[in-house]
C-alpha cells in the first residue's frame, strides 16, 4: 500500500473524512478497503433510509467517463468512488495523487460480507447476471456467509432499461425485500446509469454497481490468478475469457487512456 503524502493511516480508514483526488476528471475517494467497509457499514448502520451508490472506476470507465455526460452525472451523484484498476492507482502515484491502494468491486463485496459474517447481519439483493446466475450464488453465499441474508434475485431482461414497465417491476421487487444492500451487476455503464436514476425509490441503505461480481460469487466467472491481480494485468485474464465482448473494447481502450494519462500528467490538451 502507497500512503497518501499528507495523509496518516487513520485519515485513509476514516470513513467520515471525505478526502477525494482528481484523476482524468473524477473525484475519487481516497480509501483504502477498510476505510470503504468502515464506511458502508456505517452507512449501513445508522439507520439513513437514504440509498448512496458506489462506482468503482477503472480503465474503461475512465475513456467512458470523458465521452459520456450521463455518466459523469451519475459519478456526481455517487456517494463513494473507488479506484478499481491498478493503472488508476499508478497514475495517481505519478502525478502526485497517491491513492492508498485498488479497491476492486469484486473484492469489496466479500469483504463487506466477511465484515458483517464476523460480527452483524446483512440483508442483500442481488441484481443483474444471466438468468439463474444470482440463484446458484445466493446459494454459494449461504454456505460461505451465513449471517449474510439474500432477501431477493432478479435477472432484468435485455433492454429492461428502456421499458418503465420492467423498471417499476425492479424497484417493486426491491420494495419488497427491503434488503439493506443491493449489488447491481448490470455491466457498466448501464448499472451506474440506472442506479443514479432510481436511487431515490430504491430502499437500501447501499447499492454497489460491481459488474460481474455476482457472477464471480455464483462461479460462473473465474477471477484471474492473484498474480495477475496483483501484477495489474488481470485484464488479460478476463479478455481471454470472454473475447468476442472485450477485446475490442480493451483494444479502444488501449489507445485512448495512454492519451488520458499524458493529459493527466502533462496537461496536454485533447485535440479535436
Amino acid at each position: 500500500m502507497f500512503p497518501h503524502p499528507s495523509l496518516s493511516d487513520s485519515d485513509i480508514m476514516d470513513n467520515k473524512t471525505q478526502l477525494k483526488t482528481q484523476l482524468f476528471g473524477i473525484d475519487i475517494d481516497v480509501l483504502n478497503m477498510e476505510g470503504a467497509i468502515s464506511r458502508l457499514r456505517d452507512w449501513i448502520e445508522n439507520g439513513d433510509q437514504r440509498c448512496r451508490y458506489v462506482v468503482t472506476p477503472n480503465v474503461d470507465h475512465a475513456v467512458l467517463f470523458q465521452e459520456n455526460s450521463q455518466l459523469r452525472e451519475a459519478y456526481e451523484g455517487a456517494g463513494m468512488v473507488l479506484a478499481d484498476g491498478h493503472p488508476i492507482v499508478w497514475t495517481s502515484m505519478i502525478s502526485g495523487k497517491r491513492l492508498p491502494e485498488r479497491v476492486a468491486g469484486s473484492e469489496l463485496v466479500p469483504e463487506l460480507f466477511d465484515s458483517f459474517n464476523k460480527q452483524g447481519k446483512l440483508r442483500v439483493f442481488l441484481l443483474g447476471a444471466a438468468e439463474g446466475v444470482g440463484a446458484t450464488a445466493a446459494e454459494n453465499m449461504k454456505r460461505t456467509w451465513p449471517n449474510v441474508e439474500t432477501v431477493g434475485v432478479f435477472s432484468p431482461p435485455m433492454g429492461f432499461e428502456k421499458s418503465d414497465e420492467q423498471c417499476e417491476l425492479i424497484l417493486d421487487k426491491l420494495a419488497e425485500a427491503q434488503a439493506d444492500v443491493v449489488i447491481v451487476g448490470l455491466g457498466a455503464p448501464k448499472q451506474e446509469l440506472w442506479v443514479s436514476k432510481y436511487v431515490d425509490r430504491i430502499p437500501a441503505s447501499a447499492a454497489l454497481c460491481v459488474g460481474a461480481t455476482i457472477d464471480f460469487l455464483a462461479g460462473e466467472k473465474k477471477r484471474a490468478p492473484v498474480w495477475m491481480q496483483r501484477s495489474g494485468i488481470e485484464w488479460v485474464h478476463r479478455m481471454c475469457s470472454e473475447p468476442k465482448r472485450l477485446v475490442k473494447r480493451y483494444a479502444r481502450d488501449a489507445w485512448i487512456f495512454p492519451q488520458l494519462v499524458c493529459r493527466q500528467l502533462f496537461g496536454w490538451k485533447q485535440h479535436a
